[in-house]
């Protein structure tokens, strides 16, 4: 399976440099890069290209919201280009979002695809926060919020140019926004390598008893302090669900939230042939599980998350009761119905 990366960020906030960086070194000579531009006329594919010959351009659009389907044939294309060059074989490639760009609708084209799914796998999102302009554009920007807010690992930028208070100031507010991120700090791409070769496939819920145990609570919603009501909620649980069970609750959680849900994500062990899985959801589309071999760490409880705008942490706790569910002819759409099924 190749990863894709997905490396997003605000204008301007060292995505290019970044990833330039991680090209030069030899962890990255396996590494394609596709890169998004808005306007007409791409210049950051052309830095790339100084570096790596598996560089591709996808012009005049938003990756978002207009050229899905070029990414989907680009990847296509280059997933076997390397063996026909007679080189070594692609172990990753990173998907360069234009600033402007919301990241979910890029995951959801992706994830979704069966095809591609078949030889490419999420490695990780990755999101770059300036750290002199970053506490302004999370204020000013809901793409800001959004690219922070889903993001496995925050890359915080240009540190050697803000003031120390500033960059406290702004880690502070991401953590708020996204508890269970990696936060890197990186002058010119010095932490590059570290950051594209850590496979944080799992690196969110391995953080999640930390964040939660000091919060002193068992479920937690945590706000973003800026508009849009963004906010993250997470959960352990014990219970160890049937398929039937989380199609019941994924059915409940959209129908409640709507566009208003972001991404979900849960690590479980499910009563099934396959005990171990991890789950995704991008918007309101559930996709296809990721089955693991054993269960990543000491920590045997479930565990959920969930980043949304206008989250309800009272509602979001109750409804877990449907996770619980075996007869697949119960499929509530509200609590209430919920609770007539037992």
């Amino acid at each position: 399976m190749i990863v894709f990366d997905l490396l997003t960020g605000f204008l301007g906030s060292g995505k290019t440099t970044l990833l330039n960086a991680f090209l030069r070194l030899e962890a990255g000579q396996d590494t394609a890069v596709i890169v998004n531009e808005f306007g007409a006329i791409g210049l950051d594919q052309l830095q790339y290209q100084e570096l790596s010959e598996d560089v591709y351009l996808l012009d005049n659009g938003c990756l978002c919201c207009t050229v899905t389907h070029s990414l989907r044939e680009t990847l296509l294309a280059i997933k076997d280009l390397a063996l026909r060059m007679g080189r070594p074989p692609l172990r990753r490639v990173v998907i360069e979002t234009t600033g402007l760009a919301d990241p979910l609708p890029v995951m959801h084209a992706l994830l979704g695809d069966k095809s591609l799914m078949q030889h490419f796998r999420l490695g990780q999102v990755i999101a770059t926060v300036d750290a002199v302009q970053g506490l302004q554009q999370l204020q000013n920007h809901l793409e800001s919020r959004k690219q922070a807010s889903v993001a496995e690992h925050l890359v915080l930028t240009k540190t050697d140019m803000a003031q120390p208070h500033h960059v406290q100031a702004l880690q502070q507010q991401l953590q708020q926004l996204n508890p269970y991120a990696q936060i890197t700090e990186s002058v010119s791409g010095s932490a590059a390598e570290g950051i594209f070769t850590n496979d944080l496939h799992h690196h969110s819920f391995k953080l999640l008893p930390q964040a939660l145990n000091e919060h002193g609570q068992h479920a937690q919603l945590l706000r973003s302090p800026h508009g849009a009501d963004i906010g993250s909620w997470s959960v352990f649980t014990d219970i160890s669900p049937t398929w039937v069970g989380i199609a019941a609750w994924w059915h409940l959680l959209t129908l409640k939230f709507g566009n208003q849900l972001l991404r979900c994500k849960a690590l479980l062990t499910v009563n099934d042939a396959k005990p171990f899985v991890l789950i995704q959801g991008v918007g309101k589309v559930f996709h296809s599980p990721t089955f693991l071999q054993a269960w990543p760490d000491a920590d045997a409880r479930g565990r959920i998350v969930c980043i949304g705008e206008g989250l309800d942490p009272d509602w979001l706790q109750a409804s877990l009761k449907a996770l619980t569910l075996t007869e697949a002819s119960c499929r509530p759409r509200s609590l209430e119905e919920l609770n007539e099924c037992f």
